[in-house]
């Protein structure tokens, strides 16, 4: 546990300095784009470099892998599908050939329809215009937010024990119903409760456990890590890393997405839009757009050339306070990032906790920013 929490530190600042660097990349990109017709490119291969690297994800096995078929030629093929409602239309001509391998997450407002897509791809709903063509080899399986299948009288292992009381691997090999459970930590007491006694986080992991147990070449998450704890939220992850399918989430968890995916498709204006990277490479394009809007909107003001060279005075001082704030951050993020290894940590702690990383994260990234453009102008 300690090792791991090592090395979500170590990537985690990682991550940090990954974004400054884009940033300071993006920045000077856009402020040279004023001055020269053509930017170097270098710096444009730097900047395509940090984008499409992602300290986030990590490649662990785990030994939960069941086995699978393989995906045929044809996998998933959505053919300008169209949906509306009585309030008006959902979305417009989404299209896409899922390829193997393929990660990708849903973004976008609550009902935009999101979750009425998923239904589509498994038969629940049908597109108003369109067609959806699934190929011969591609089983799914469907984690949707709200399970009806429990049975409040049946035990936990009844209620695995009616799909399957032997499940096999990836390896050939064959798991008892009772071992699978115990992996997704219910223990031989647990297996024998009733499903009317489980917590809605329990209820949530066994269901978990059921939609990916037969095998599925294609998963289908709607919000997964809602009312998830830590440890299985931990199981499901490494799963995922392990996963040879295809993969398509609906999540607003930053982390699970940057962790899992490498691919979106964002709701805008009423079509999905698709976007190559994950959600944190996402947020930084936004950001970039936002400021080459800004810059544009601002007027031009033409400054005479200042002779001198290094820091000014005040520019030294900012200097000095930017490396003792930044010192400062790094102490309080690594003391924060110990919480997260706490014992029983609660999703709602967890999540408090993940949003005052991200705070004291993105203060840290601006910061280091400037601090590489004054380390710049000091150098000269």
């Amino acid at each position: 546990m300690k090792g791991k929490l090592i090395r979500q530190q170590d990537s985690a600042r990682k991550e940090t300095r990954r974004q400054a660097q884009l940033s300071k990349e993006l920045a000077w990109l856009a402020r040279g784009a004023k001055a020269r017709a053509t930017k170097p490119k270098h710096h444009v291969d730097r900047v395509k470099e940090l984008i499409s690297k992602s300290y986030l994800i990590e490649h662990q096995d785990l030994d939960i892998s069941f086995q699978t078929d393989r995906l045929g030629r044809t996998i998933l093929e959505l053919h300008k599908i169209s949906k509306a409602y009585d309030r008006g239309p959902l979305f417009e001509d989404m299209d896409h050939n899922f390829q193997p391998l393929e990660r990708i997450g849903i973004l976008g407002p609550n009902g935009c329809g999101k979750t009425t897509l998923l239904r589509m791809l498994v038969g629940e709903e049908s597109p108003d215009r369109g067609s959806i063509k699934l190929g011969l080899n591609t089983h799914i399986a469907y984690y949707k937010q709200d399970e009806d299948s429990f049975d409040p009288k049946l035990s936990v292992y009844e209620y695995i024990a009616q799909y399957a009381e032997t499940i096999r691997t990836a390896d050939g090999s064959k798991v008892s119903a009772t071992e699978m459970l115990n992996r997704f930590l219910f223990d031989g007491k647990m297996q024998q409760m009733k499903l009317s006694a489980l917590s809605g986080g329990e209820r949530k992991r066994l269901y978990l456990l059921k939609s990916l147990m037969f095998g599925a070449n294609f998963i289908i998450l709607d919000e997964p890590t809602n009312d998830l704890d830590i440890r299985t939220l931990e199981i499901l992850e490494d799963y995922l890393d392990a996963f040879k399918g295809c993969l398509l989430v609906v999540s607003h968890d930053r982390f699970f997405l940057d962790r899992c995916v490498d691919y979106l498709f964002i709701h805008e204006n009423g079509r999905f839009r698709k976007f190559a990277g994950n959600y944190s490479d996402y947020l930084l394009v936004k950001r970039y757009e936002k400021e080459e809007r800004e810059e544009k909107a601002a007027p031009v003001i033409m400054r005479p050339k200042r002779d001198n060279k290094g820091l000014s005075y005040n520019e030294q001082r900012e200097f000095a306070q930017i490396e003792e704030r930044i010192e400062k951050l790094e102490s309080e993020l690594a003391e924060l990032e110990d919480c997260l290894a706490t014992p029983d940590l609660k999703v709602q702690e967890y999540s408090a906790l993940a949003t005052e990383i991200q705070a004291l994260n993105d203060e840290h990234e601006q910061l280091f920013a400037r601090w590489v453009e004054l380390s710049d102008k000091a150098a000269q």
